[in-house]
């Protein structure tokens, strides 16, 4: 009889144990992964719009303007903040969905992917910063003596968005966890954007017609998908490249 008792026992401490572990599991924060995904969630909550704000809230004149009197569309149609004034915007869009759709294609195919990767990202952060652009004037600078530079750092919001979910991933074992938290900015930042325009201006249908009711809402919903997939894939292709050399060079390190 005790000892059936006491095997009774046993069995209730267990289960409270066993209990007890899967509590705690279900509690558990990994901050390695988890807090490099709030830390990249912080960083494009504050700068997206913190840079685009502080780079358009200007009149013509240079002064600042109140939120009052802010362009609200930049809310939803962040992309018309960063085009480059040396094209057109149309032309500006074509080529930045093109060089972004290019990312996403080589890091799924294997056709000299790295390379072209390692070719086709800075080209994508030059072009977006307006760089290139600026050395078209290079000659009229050398023959009128003076250095003629033009940076559009609201261009750093979209460049941010590529970096912060090529980071996501790239420190990730398993690059489909960065991959989901990369593509959830994309809602993420379309609530900011209603968030900030419901504190600044009150409640309005107008934010639903800016974001669902126009074409340059979608555009703008279509280059953030592009850009956050460019980033997280292109990072997840770049990782098992690196992955795949260091393993080869170490077997061959091996085999010697």
């Amino acid at each position: 009889m005790l000892k059936k008792f006491d095997k009774m026992l046993r069995k209730e401490k267990k289960v409270q144990v066993d209990s007890g572990e899967i509590q705690n599991k279900r509690i558990h924060i990994d901050w390695g992964r988890q807090g490099g995904i709030i830390l990249g969630y912080v960083a494009i909550m504050l700068g997206f719009y913190g840079i685009i704000a502080n780079t358009m809230m200007f009149n013509q004149y240079g002064n600042w303007i109140s939120y009052v009197d802010m362009d609200r569309t930049i809310l939803f149609w962040a992309y018309t903040t960063f085009i480059s004034p040396n094209l057109e915007p149309l032309i500006f869009v074509l080529i930045l969905i093109a060089i972004t759709s290019l990312i996403i294609v080589f890091s799924i195919i294997d056709w000299h992917s790295s390379t072209i990767l390692l070719i086709l990202i800075p080209g994508l952060i030059i072009f977006i910063l307006d760089i290139y652009w600026t050395l078209i004037y290079l000659p009229i600078s050398i023959i009128t003596g003076t250095f003629i530079y033009s940076f559009t750092s609201q261009g750093l919001t979209i460049v941010l968005l590529f970096l912060v979910c090529f980071a996501l991933t790239f420190k990730e074992d398993i690059p489909q966890y960065g991959i989901k938290a990369s593509i959830w900015l994309v809602p993420f930042l379309i609530a900011l954007g209603f968030f900030f325009y419901t504190i600044m201006f009150g409640v309005s249908i107008e934010p639903l017609i800016l974001q669902f009711g126009s074409g340059e809402g979608w555009i703008n919903i279509l280059i953030l998908i592009l850009t956050v997939l460019s980033g997280s894939l292109s990072s997840m292709k770049l990782k098992k490249e690196r992955i795949k050399r260091k393993e080869i060079r170490e077997f061959s390190e091996l085999s010697r």
